[in-house]
């Protein structure tokens, strides 16, 4: 039965079949839910819009990408509007298991932290593999927290601001994570709730008797990743050390895992040293690829 008082924003990006049946199970535990597509092309965004009547959801389209920032607070604006007092936010490809809802809500509620909790998030589970992914935790507990599957209350975004348009893509969650717990709120992780996540395209490799896992992430993406990793350092670090080197730390086994894993090698490492360069000088935004010749 959903719960009158929760939505829940998913954002879309040349989505597949595999969102309907997503949307179809979010719809059985949660009231309102809005999409939101973020520039697809007709022949991906059509299935979309002829599934708004039948599975009652909400539906915004972008005529182009804004990113993940910027659609996610279109969609928390618009439930904000819509009298929803908590919010779940959705990569395209999660989906939720049964009682999802009710018992992340529950956990919500009974969390020793409820009065200072700003975002809950599920145990995530790779759909693929069958394994647990561990979230960022540190000497304190949980670190960041991921977008997809975690649940808000929506007067966090009149208290914290909502999320970094400027940083596009990557590095948004952990940026607002940051931002919530410096002010003084907490992230908590609800074990009995869980997502299937699919993260990047991993492939799995033997070095020194150890198993190794190189995400494949896009020379784009590796792009996002290291410039916002920076800029978020430039205001965070001060106050969590710790977790900002682990994220460089992070950075330099990707940088290795590249190249001894991973195809475009070259390329790749162009685009993150690109990052490397943009997030020193500062520059935020989408990143504009040159027209080619």
């Amino acid at each position: 039965m959903p719960f009158p008082s929760i939505g829940a924003v998913v954002v879309t990006y040349h989505p597949d079949a595999d969102v309907l049946a997503n949307l179809r199970l979010l719809r059985e535990q949660i009231r309102c839910v809005a999409v939101v597509d973020n520039g697809s092309p007709a022949p991906a965004l059509g299935p979309l819009r002829e599934a708004t009547a039948q599975l009652g959801f909400l539906l915004i389209e972008n005529h182009e990408n804004l990113g993940i920032a910027t659609a996610l607070n279109q969609g928390v604006r618009l439930l904000r509007d819509k009298g929803c007092q908590f919010l779940f936010l959705f990569d395209q490809d999660s989906t939720i298991t049964p009682g999802y809802a009710e018992t992340m809500t529950a956990c919500f509620v009974d969390s020793r932290k409820t009065r200072s909790l700003a975002i809950l998030v599920p145990r995530y589970v790779d759909r693929r593999f069958g394994s647990v992914l561990a979230p960022p935790t540190g000497g304190s507990g949980l670190e960041a927290a991921t977008t997809s599957g975690s649940l808000m209350p929506i007067e966090i975004f009149s208290i914290a601001g909502f999320f970094a348009d400027e940083l596009f893509i990557d590095g948004v969650d952990y940026e607002y994570s940051l931002r919530v717990r410096r002010i003084g709120f907490t992230i908590d992780e609800c074990q009995a709730a869980i997502l299937l996540h699919s993260p990047g395209t991993p492939t799995h490799h033997a070095l020194a008797g150890k198993s190794v896992q190189a995400a494949n992430y896009s020379p784009l993406r590796r792009y996002y990743q290291e410039r916002n990793k920076i800029w978020v350092a430039k205001r965070y670090a001060q106050t969590f050390p710790g977790f900002c080197a682990g994220q460089f730390l992070i950075s330099l086994k990707d940088f290795l895992k590249i190249w001894l894993f991973e195809a475009e090698k070259w390329r790749k490492t162009r685009y993150f040293l690109a990052g490397v360069r943009d997030g020193l000088s500062g520059r935020t935004g989408k990143r504009i690829e040159p027209s080619p010749a």
